[in-house]
């Protein structure tokens, strides 16, 4: 049951309009909070719209129609309750530090009506989520604007040791001015120095968003920016392919489709960069959202966001002066070999001395006249390159001894008592030209007799892989790899085997133990669900070894009364086995509203139902 319309809180200082949205744990309200502004003319009342969201675990509460105060139906329930409601304010606690322009506001938390209260500020305009449905797959350009954004904001939160860790389109807001807003850090998590968890406990998982490590108890016990990564990645891939990824857990068996099989539209770099931020193993992904903004490819802004300015059209004197501005673009392809010229072609005076562009005709004939020019170039070249060759100039190829000209008595003009080394520009097989040239066989050149020796065989040349490396040592890295792989799924399937018979041994702690072993070389559904198994099985074990510390007397409320029986003291215990009421008593009496518990002086401290102390040292009960 919502509050009505109207409703008043803080004695008047919200007021609330309209019930916007409902979960689970919560009611979110869009109200008003009456405030003055202080100005030159003094202070001016006004009226500034707010968003605030009201805890109320459904499952558990009801709402007294007359006096709107929540009330909770059990005593299990209100422990539960009582619990969520210090999560939420954690969660205000934790937004009320952190201030950034692509963060929502909180401006206060406050408890009434026996639950709990955030005014947070209001902001017009949807979430992401609502954008997809009503738009459809939105623009790469757009995401990319947004994920800016949210990136900038999730860098800032990652400074003060926050995980927002659930990342998803229906938590981004945007607002009238286009600007992305982080939103709901109700699953948040803030580490302390040694970087262990010390804020609140994870409630719910987003399917599709949230990264396999978030389904491990041990997962995000140490601060790592990882899962924020993969759950910024895995937001990209919807907005941009409209389907929601593939359960992180489920990965192993059902394959994520690539991004560009879904639209391809999307460029190749964010295809890729969504991928390695959605890789499985945390230490495949990213590191960092700053390592992930700086992969990406932000184009040029259109959404009001900054960055790099649009290119501009020509001016009017740039036209005049037929410059032609260039930029990043692809160039288009030349079709059946035509060259593509980036500038127009020299201009050239008519009758009247303006200057015009040189007409087809003429360029084409400039065309095949530099095209003659190159042959006739050619020709003279091969021409030297025949008039060396009967000098007995021809450079000597690799591993072949030079011919030696044949004794016949005729003399090549230009070398009548001359030595090698009195001919300028003379090459030798120590001095090739950087040219490769042939051999007179290969020439074709059988009017003289030529003494040639057998030619050396040629060194194999080397071939490169497309890595860059000699192929033979690309295939030998590629067989390696094979190999071990092979190994790595080898080792893998005996550590799942022996925690299987571990676990049928109910030996659950060597079992967690070979299963960590065995993510370490390769996360899979069956591994992750293995160990939670395991993890639940061990708790229960600690539970029931807490357990058979005591022996249990009589139900109190949601706990138990028990005597230790190491002392034979008594006091309490909850559900698991804690002592909610240390046993450190002589003995325990039922008093007119709790329990009675006496004191080594005989006097007795009275406890309610809810574990809390109502009166020490009372004479009688």
């Amino acid at each position: 049951m919502n509050l009505p319309n109207g409703y008043l809180l803080q004695k008047g200082k919200y007021k609330l309009t309209q019930a916007i949205g409902q979960g689970g744990f919560g009611i979110t309200y869009k109200g008003v909070w009456y405030t003055e502004v202080k100005g030159a003319l003094g202070a001016m009342p006004t009226e500034v719209p707010v968003c605030i969201k009201e805890y109320f675990f459904k499952d558990y509460c009801v709402r007294d129609p007359q006096s709107f105060i929540v009330r909770v139906h059990s005593d299990t329930g209100k422990l539960l309750f009582n619990k969520f409601k210090e999560k939420l304010i954690k969660e205000a606690k934790i937004l009320s530090e952190v201030h950034h322009p692509y963060i929502v506001n909180v401006l206060e938390v406050f408890e009434e009506n026996n639950t709990a209260y955030i005014a947070m500020e209001y902001i017009s305009g949807d979430s992401l989520k609502d954008k997809l449905a009503h738009e459809g797959v939105l623009p790469e350009a757009q995401v990319l604007h947004y994920i800016r954004q949210i990136g900038e904001a999730l860098q800032f939160v990652h400074q003060k040791n926050i995980l927002h860790l659930d990342i998803k389109p229906s938590n981004i807001l945007i607002d009238k001015e286009g600007k992305a807003r982080l939103i709901d850090f109700g699953v948040s998590k803030r580490y302390d120095v040694g970087e262990q968890e010390t804020s609140t406990t994870m409630l719910t998982l987003s399917k599709g968003f949230a990264s396999i490590e978030q389904y491990d108890n041990e997962g995000i016990q140490s601060f790592s920016p990882c899962p924020d990564v993969y759950s910024l990645g895995a937001t990209m891939y919807n907005l941009l392919t409209g389907k929601i990824p593939t359960e992180s857990i489920l990965r192993a068996t059902r394959p994520l489709p690539a991004p560009r099989t879904l639209n391809p539209a999307i460029s190749r770099n964010t295809e890729q960069v969504i991928l390695k931020a959605m890789e499985i193993i945390p230490a495949n992904r990213y590191q960092s959202i700053a390592e992930m903004m700086d992969a990406l490819d932000f184009p040029p802004d259109a959404y009001g966001g900054g960055g790099t300015a649009l290119p501009s059209a020509k001016t009017e004197e740039e036209a005049k002066a037929g410059t032609t501005l260039l930029h990043d673009a692809p160039r288009p392809q030349a079709e059946d070999d035509e060259t593509i010229l980036d500038t127009p072609g020299p201009a050239v005076a008519n009758a009247d001395g303006k200057g015009v562009p040189e007409k087809k005709g003429k360029r084409r004939k400039g065309v095949i006249l530099v095209a003659v020019l190159l042959f006739l170039a050619g020709a003279a070249a091969g021409s030297w390159k025949w008039y060396e060759w009967q000098r007995g100039d021809a450079p000597v190829l690799s591993g072949q001894e030079p011919a030696q000209p044949a004794q016949s008595g005729r003399q090549i003009p230009g070398t009548v008592g001359e030595k090698d080394s009195d001919r300028p520009g003379k090459r030798t097989a120590s001095n090739p030209p950087a040219d490769a040239a042939v051999s007179r066989k290969d020439a074709g050149r059988s009017s003289q007799p030529t003494e040639v020796k057998k030619e050396k065989a040629k060194e194999p040349k080397t071939s490169m892989s497309a890595t860059g490396l000699p192929e033979k040592e690309a295939t030998v890295q590629k067989t390696n790899a094979v190999v071990e792989t092979k190994a790595n799924d080898a080792a893998y399937d005996q550590l799942l085997a022996a925690a299987r018979q571990k676990m049928a041994e109910k030996d659950y702690a060597g079992a967690s133990n070979d299963l960590s072993k065995a993510k370490k070389l390769k996360v899979t559904e069956e591994a992750v669900r293995l160990q939670i198994n395991c993890d639940q099985q061990l708790e229960k074990m600690r539970v029931e070894e807490r357990k058979s510390q005591y022996v249990e007397m009589m139900s109190f409320g949601p706990f138990k009364v028990v005597r230790k029986k190491d002392t034979g003291r008594y006091g309490a215990t909850d559900a698991n086995g804690n002592e909610v009421i240390p046993c450190k008593y002589l003995s325990v009496g039922k008093a007119e509203n709790g329990r009675a518990f006496e004191r080594e002086d005989n006097l007795f401290d009275i406890y309610g139902s809810d574990g809390k102390i109502i009166t020490r040292g009372a004479t009688y009960y």
